[in-house]
């Protein structure tokens, strides 16, 4: 008898173990955060403005601002629909070039209007200000320059064109409210 239930008890171990049944998650395990649209409409938008970039362009993430936000978003010509802002580094070139595209939405698709060549090594922020306080909102870049510190540039949108406004050298985290 007792060699009957061994018999019984190794076949229903055998029949689990290979019928895929295993340890059920715990619920923690299980949850997962909820998706929002937000999230889903950036995807959206990210994968078709890295269809506008360069084949080997990799973006580039600041250091600082939101966790792994790789596109910024603002109103540079106070139009009321945001542009977007990549950066990003192009090895298509001789060498390795950082880079950021600007993008504008027309008639639902969006287009690259302004393009400047970055500087140093990494991007520390990117950003939409107002800087000067006159309701629209400038461009803020700052630059990774290694040991010499970092570097921010600022710019105004002007004919569909950034131009370099204001130029200088911060070292540590960069605090654009003051």
């Amino acid at each position: 008898m007792l060699h009957k239930l061994n018999r019984a008890g190794i076949m229903v171990t055998l029949l689990l173990m290979l019928g895929g049944c295993s340890i059920p998650a715990t619920p923690i395990d299980m949850i997962k955060p909820p998706v929002s649209v937000s999230s889903l409409e950036r995807d959206e938008v990210s994968q078709e403005l890295m269809k506008l970039l360069p084949d080997q362009a990799q973006l580039i993430v600041p250091m600082q601002g939101e966790q792994g936000q790789d596109i910024s978003f603002g109103d540079m010509d106070g139009d009321g629909i945001n542009e977007a802002l990549i950066v990003y580094e192009d090895s298509s070139t001789s060498g390795k070039a950082l880079k950021a595209a600007l993008f504008k939405q027309f008639d639902n698709s969006w287009r690259i209007v302004s393009e400047i060549k970055g500087f140093g090594y990494g991007l520390e922020y990117a950003g939409f200000p107002d800087i000067n306080h006159d309701g629209r909102q400038e461009l803020a870049l700052g630059w990774s320059l290694g040991a010499a510190g970092n570097g921010l540039n600022i710019y105004e949108l002007s004919n569909d064109q950034l131009e370099l406004i204001q130029k200088k050298e911060y070292h540590g985290n960069l605090d654009l409210d003051n």
